[in-house]
């Protein structure tokens, strides 16, 4: 099983079946990687805690077009299916944000490579791909002002790059804030909207399979 107890995920529409998936597979022609098909059936349209993702190769040595993007760069939302198309609740999730309109968007309207689909946003106009046809299938690129930059050979090993960064638990939280004149306030508002994040988007903490 893919290993996400990195980080915390966050839910933005309502899990994907696989019958969606065998739909776009039929559309660009070739199956998804295993790695990445179990990841869309476990969290669909999803943002990951921690988001960064180090602007290197998959021998660590950099990509940069400064000063526009250097060193690192946000993950932003993986596109899965959006409310519209499965007719479920969103939690925030916009049209765009779901596989068959980005594919239509960048590969048919822009004119990306049909070798690669986009799988998540980015910077701007750039965004995260991933290579489905041709040597080097499943490898994970990132879209540099329209240069193919290989971050990793799969989206397993794409994962694995995001550096772990412990988020602050509840007590490092309580201890942090013990001397505010506002204690018991900023207190009582922390369980409030934790609770209300952790049903309202699914959240899965770091750690939680």
């Amino acid at each position: 099983m893919l290993d996400v107890t990195k980080f915390k995920i966050t839910n933005l529409c309502n899990i994907i079946d696989e019958a969606y998936i065998l739909a776009f597979e039929q559309r660009i022609g070739v199956s998804l990687p295993g790695d990445y098909k179990e990841f869309l059936l476990r969290f669909g349209a999803a943002m990951l805690t921690p988001s960064t993702v180090p602007l290197t190769d998959p021998d660590g040595h950099p990509f940069s077009d400064k000063p526009y993007e250097t060193g690192d760069v946000d993950l932003g939302i993986f596109y899965a299916a959006s409310f519209r198309e499965t007719g479920k609740p969103s939690n925030g999730l916009r049209d765009r944000n779901s596989l068959n309109e980005q594919y239509s968007e960048y590969t048919l309207d822009y004119g990306l490579d049909p070798d690669y689909i986009p799988i998540a946003d980015g910077h701007a106009n750039n965004i995260f791909l991933m290579k489905v046809k041709g040597e080097g299938a499943g490898g994970i690129y990132y879209w540099l002002n329209k240069r193919y930059c290989l971050l990793a050979h799969s989206f397993e090993a794409f994962l694995d790059k995001i550096p772990y960064v412990k988020e602050q638990s509840y007590e490092e939280f309580i201890n942090s804030i013990k001397d505010d004149a506002d204690f018991e306030w900023y207190k009582k508002n922390w369980l409030k909207q934790h609770k209300k994040m952790r049903e309202q988007y699914q959240v899965k903490e770091q750690g939680e399979p």
